[in-house]
């Protein structure tokens, strides 16, 4: 599985499942959804994905998302690592492929820890020894799936993703935990925390239970701590024994990436793509559950300035002839402009403010208008609201502009306000649990948020 030739079923799923025809009766949004379900992790589950295979599977996501063909040569707006990157770094958090194959992969290092009675692990240890050569120096080749995976976990650790550093023992019993190896009391191991005192040790191997059940941890010393340093750390660990108490309950382990303490694939995989991903931006990106999935990918974009406006073709070479805003016939068509600063949008913004009850500042760009939002004195259900609301407007705006240069007929500018109600209205409508009438979408916007 190290071949390229062995992932060519894999590769021709993934460009049936991303079809052509898929790509043109879809939306954006639905195209951004229909990437996340559209890889067989069957293969990659278990095995080392090459990172030629990864790179086509990437090729062909990309285009499709773009809506492009895989072999025109259309211009990109969006870079494909801004998308992959997550939320919080400013992406639109789709997620690699190369992070999805490890996350797949270190799910059975946790498996060979957390369910070490079960008869693959016992296959395992009994083929690799009880450790399964986990934690050793990795070999240059490997044939064997299980030392593969093993191995991944000394690259990531290079890489600055220290697999086992999120994964933490919960002693029950203390029968099955180790009193000096195991990370099972603090941030580290009781052998780095009190390395004088582990060198006291006869019995290194000694498990949590027997040690805690001896009269007094210094019974197993072989000579009692001297002053100074010895009998510092003797002390400090006497203090911390104080704090543990055992449970009848076995040990187990417990996974910190999660809140509810059991591994699960989404977290490791989101942390690889948090490390080697780079950040896009200073702030997370705004994505609103009340409008539907192609208006935030459209409003992510304004953020980016990611958008084939006049002016982004123009600084890319292409033959523009005027790149005057289409709408206005004034100042260079940008997103800021577009969006912003144009008289229709700064209409628009008015018009919204005034129906919210808001004050409207002056905004010329996006950092301007995500200042305004914060400093906006309503509760925080309310205020998601009413950015999914300039949403809606970025959206309706984007339109107008498409239907005056491609299309025969203009539609009018006073129906776009009316356009921004209506269709926010029904997008909220059947995406909020509080039940309200247009009469309350107008007048009375706290009943949305019940």
């Amino acid at each position: 599985m190290s071949r390229y030739q062995a992932w060519e079923d894999v590769i021709n799923k993934v460009c049936s499942r991303l079809s052509k025809w898929k790509m043109k009766t879809l939306s954006i949004g639905g195209r951004l959804t229909l990437l996340l379900g559209s890889i067989p992790i069957f293969y990659m589950s278990i095995f080392k994905a090459p990172i030629s295979v990864l790179h086509k599977l990437e090729s062909i996501r990309s285009h499709f998302f773009n809506g492009h063909d895989q072999d025109n040569r259309k211009a990109k707006w969006v870079k494909w690592d801004h998308v992959l990157t997550p939320k919080v770094k400013g992406g639109l958090g789709v997620s690699s492929l190369y992070a999805l194959n490890r996350a797949l992969m270190l799910k059975w290092v946790w498996k060979f820890h957390y369910h070490s009675s079960s008869l693959w692990s016992r296959v395992m240890k009994a083929i690799h020894g009880e450790d399964g050569k986990i934690g050793k120096t990795p070999k240059v080749r490997n044939n064997s799936c299980w030392l593969n995976i093993v191995n991944e976990i000394f690259v990531l650790n290079l890489k600055g993703i220290k697999f086992f550093d999120y994964m933490r023992l919960k002693v029950g019993n203390g029968n099955n935990t180790s009193f000096w190896y195991d990370k099972w009391i603090g941030d580290s191991s009781l052998q780095i925390m009190f390395p004088r005192i582990f060198a006291l040790e006869n019995n290194k191997q000694v498990v949590v239970s027997d040690k805690l059940a001896a009269i007094s941890l210094a019974d197993s010393l072989r000579r009692a701590p001297r002053g100074g340093i010895e009998a510092t750390q003797f002390s400090n660990l006497l203090d911390l024994m104080q704090t543990v108490s055992l449970s009848p309950l076995p040990d187990r382990w417990s996974w910190t990436l999660d809140g509810s303490g059991d591994f699960s694939v989404a977290s490791i995989r989101s942390k690889i793509d948090t490390i080697l991903l780079p950040s896009i931006s200073c702030s997370a990106t705004k994505w609103i559950k009340y409008v539907p999935i192609k208006v935030n990918v459209l409003a992510w974009k304004v953020k980016q300035d990611a958008l084939p406006t006049r002016f982004n073709l123009s600084r890319r070479g292409m033959p523009i002839n005027i790149i005057a805003c289409p709408i206005c016939d004034h100042g260079a068509e940008s997103s800021s402009h577009l969006f912003f600063a144009c008289p229709l949008a700064t209409q628009l913004g008015c018009k919204i403010s005034l129906w919210w009850n808001l004050p409207y500042a002056d905004i010329v760009s996006y950092p301007e208008w995500l200042s305004w939002i914060g400093s906006l004195r309503i509760s925080l259900k309310r205020k998601i609201i009413l950015e999914g609301v300039f949403y809606v407007m970025w959206w309706l705006l984007w339109n107008y502009r498409n239907m005056l240069l491609f299309y025969a007929r203009k539609s009018s500018k006073a129906k776009i306000f009316d356009d921004i109600v209506s269709k926010s209205f029904y997008w909220c409508k059947f995406r909020c649990k509080a039940s309200f009438g247009m009469n309350d979408w107008l007048k009375n916007h706290y009943l949305v948020i019940l």
